[in-house]
């Protein structure tokens, strides 16, 4: 009898709506149990159907987008990291709008409505993705890395140079309670500083105290649910982009000051690792 674990879709549709973070508009989106090897598909416009999966990222300014064609579906990483987080493998997402709903800026909303539909195992091994050596990118002073072991254990450090966040750094075996308690909750966040700027480029037109912790230079605009919150939402994040990698990791991952075109980038560099041993492209 094998002990692979089996992949996993949820249990029945369930829908979600509100506002974007950075659109500022309202969307919606349901989420349907999908085939075994399916994989996470967005499937958005007229039909156009996105696998959640690193070459399909188009954009990474402050979030991951996903594009196909001319279709984008922004901000998709708090979803999939909550996806990954409870280990579901297969799901289609139908979304009405260009952009995931912000939710309280956290994965806590998207965790309760997988909770509200269930998990359902189906009769196919999980896609797990292992290494042999080490995989790394690096960025300026950020820099990613992912080594051989046993489970799922991400490392994150992070140090703006500013003191009221100063240098928080957390470890974490990933698992689905774990990640439900521990990381779910850390809510997105911003420095004052960077506002005015984020606006000119368009984004953050749906930010908002309900939904956006902001670092002030005399302190935090809300109370917060970690006292290191700031990191744990940089590890949630994370997770959500290592989610393109389209399979469930057995790896340890480093990250020091990661944004998402490092993670994303290391999600892409993981994923060849799979193609390569397969001798096909993803």
């Amino acid at each position: 009898m094998s002990l692979r674990p089996r992949q996993t879709t949820i249990a029945q549709p369930v829908s979600k709506d509100g506002i974007g973070l950075h659109t500022g508009r309202r969307s919606s989106l349901t989420l349907l149990p999908a085939a075994p090897d399916a994989g996470i598909v967005f499937i958005c416009g007229r039909g156009v159907e996105i696998p959640a999966t690193a070459e399909y990222v188009v954009d990474t300014r402050r979030g991951a987008t996903l594009g196909r064609g001319e279709a984008r579906v922004m901000t998709v990483e708090h979803l999939l990291s909550a996806l990954h987080g409870l280990r579901v493998d297969n799901a289609r997402i139908e979304i009405e709008g260009e952009e995931i709903p912000a939710c309280d800026g956290s994965a806590r909303e998207w965790v309760e409505l997988i909770r509200q539909a269930g998990v359902r195992r189906l009769e196919m091994p999980a896609k797990t993705l292992s290494l042999r050596e080490a995989v790394w990118c690096s960025e300026g002073e950020s820099w990613a890395v992912a080594v051989p072991g046993p489970r799922f254990t991400l490392a994150v450090g992070v140090d703006y140079g500013d003191e009221v966040v100063g240098r928080q750094e957390m470890w974490l075996l990933v698992t689905p309670g774990r990640y439900a308690r521990e990381l779910a909750p850390a809510r997105t966040f911003g420095f004052a500083h960077e506002i005015e700027a984020l606006l000119a480029a368009g984004l953050a037109k749906g930010g908002s105290e309900e939904n956006a912790i902001i670092v002030r230079p005399d302190g935090y605009s809300v109370p917060l649910r970690f006292s290191d919150e700031i990191v744990r939402h940089k590890a949630m994040d994370a997770i959500g982009d290592l989610a393109l990698c389209g399979a469930r990791l057995k790896v340890h991952v480093t990250l020091v000051r990661p944004s998402h075109r490092l993670t994303t980038g290391l999600a892409r560099a993981l994923r060849a690792t799979m193609s390569e041993r397969r001798g096909e492209t993803p």
